[in-house]
């Protein structure tokens, strides 16, 4: 979804403010190995738990039966089917 160069604008941003770092590829010449600093997982720890946060906010409203059809149209989404 991204071109090579704006991959690399991005990477360049994250990599000035410390939240990873690039190493060649051993395996091949033409790649780069992108590598998280400590401070970047724990931002990306610290994102995860905010996102599952909201998420459980977003379904405190609903019924236990509305959470059940919730589940099930979300297993057929996965599957590829919206078939019951």
């Amino acid at each position: 979804m991204l071109t090579t160069g704006g991959m690399t604008g991005r990477l360049d941003k994250l990599e000035r403010a410390g939240l990873l770092s690039r190493s060649p590829d051993p395996h091949d010449r033409r790649g780069l190995r992108v590598t998280l600093s400590e401070r970047g997982l724990a931002i990306v720890d610290e994102a995860v738990v905010a996102g599952l946060e909201l998420q459980h906010e977003a379904l405190e409203g609903l019924g236990e039966e509305q959470v059940e059809q919730l589940q099930e149209l979300l297993r057929q989404l996965l599957a590829g089917s919206t078939r019951p």
